[in-house]
């Protein structure tokens, strides 16, 4: 399984970098297979690489989830306030054929 982390972009380093955010740290990513992004933009990042462009509001639900994951890892329980797009809603079904 990999997993492509959401940066937001600090920086853009012609011709096809940028720095991101990566929670403090600094990380210099290759934007070279995304179009027109800016600063501010967040991305999701997978290995160095820019894949995607994705909202802000997206980029929070997957740190929130990272943050659980680290919580439970330290012997937390209290993590339900993390996954709150997920709490108290029924997850869909696929469709029948």
């Amino acid at each position: 399984m990999c997993i492509a982390l959401p940066l937001k972009i600090t920086e853009l380093v012609p011709p096809h970098q940028a720095v991101c955010d990566a929670g403090g740290t600094p990380q210099t990513v290759d934007i070279s297979l995304l179009d027109g992004v800016c600063v501010g933009d967040w991305v999701s990042v997978h290995r160095g690489m820019a894949v995607t462009r994705m909202t802000e509001a997206d980029a929070r639900l997957i740190l929130d989830a990272l943050s659980a994951l680290d919580q439970v890892r330290a012997g937390e329980t209290d993590v339900d306030h993390l996954f709150a797009d997920l709490v108290d809603r029924e997850p869909p079904r696929p469709p029948t054929t």
